[in-house]
């Protein structure tokens, strides 16, 4: 738990802290005719460590034990404009045809700092990124991969295998997995086998897992986004980039890949991010349409 503290010299009593922060852990108290701000003793507990209040405190008052005041940086004018945001989103394409040529880790490395800017939807920051560029790692990574959905097709076609599949994961996942995902995968081993392409991890020089903690509220919702900020981030820099589903339940699933991942016992990875230098140009943008657009008036 963070110990958020005010400075009653410098704070004016303004109340911005307790009303932007969530939980309203700071809270204006009136005593005769003095207000002051005070730390809920009843709510500290349900600080969400978005280090808000001490952003927006305009007489820096508010300070938060863990972080120090050096490391919340002044706002800067944003050069970016709608139109210009608009026309770069358009312009992202899923990448899978990658160049074989190793992308520096300068640039994955700013690829981690736009990481670190995702929102988190439980307020504090628990997602970690495990980052493979080591080309006989991600050999190993896509082999194990491999055998793990190999031996997923082999149980579905057993009957007692696919009913404790389908009790195990649901209907809608059980439905996803046998008319989509493994369709497809059918053929991806095929092709793995004979030595004709690797269509899990397309031969990336890159990749990038995100993952949380197994009780993490939102924790998977804050890995997709995180991936994305770092999909974005990637085609500003010239890196090609493709959300991978394939990857995140073989990380899971199978303990030799969590071993060669160090992945802790109490995480799973809930995204992951292939990337690289693209092998083609694309020269037009796609249309693209959400199923449906209305206000309820």
């Amino acid at each position: 738990m963070y110990n958020v503290q005010i400075d009653k010299t410098l704070c004016i009593a303004c109340g911005i802290c307790g009303q932007i922060c969530p939980r309203h852990i700071a809270e204006i108290v009136k005593q005769e005719d003095e207000k002051y701000t005070q730390i809920s003793p009843e709510r500290i507990h349900l600080c969400m460590e978005c280090g808000h209040c001490v952003a927006v405190c305009p007489n820096n008052a508010i300070s938060m034990d863990g972080f120090s005041m050096d490391e919340y940086g002044p706002l800067q004018a944003m050069k970016v404009d709608s139109n210009s945001l608009l026309t770069l989103m358009k312009q992202r394409r899923s990448v899978r045809k990658y160049k074989d040529k190793r992308v520096p880790r300068e640039i994955i490395n700013k690829l981690v700092d736009a990481a670190q800017t995702s929102p988190t939807g439980s307020g504090h920051t628990a997602t970690g990124v495990i980052i493979i560029d080591d080309p006989e790692k991600l050999v190993r990574l896509s082999e194990l991969s491999y055998d793990m959905y190999e031996g997923l097709i082999k149980a579905f076609k057993n009957p007692v295998a696919r009913f404790f599949i389908k009790q195990k994961v649901g209907i809608e996942k059980y439905s996803t997995l046998k008319d989509f995902v493994l369709p497809g995968m059918h053929w991806y081993i095929k092709w793995y086998r004979e030595g004709k392409s690797n269509e899990i991890l397309r031969d990336s020089p890159a990749i990038m897992l995100f993952h949380a903690p197994k009780h993490e509220p939102v924790g998977a919702e804050n890995c997709l986004v995180t991936a994305f900020h770092v999909i974005m981030m990637a085609l500003t820099l010239g890196i090609g980039t493709c959300f991978n589903d394939l990857v995140p339940p073989a990380c899971n699933r199978m303990p030799e890949i969590r071993q060669l991942l160090g992945l802790a016992s109490d995480r799973n990875v809930y995204a992951s991010v292939t990337l690289g230098y693209p092998k083609y140009s694309f020269h037009k943008v796609p249309p693209r349409k959400l199923a449906d657009v209305r206000y309820l008036d």
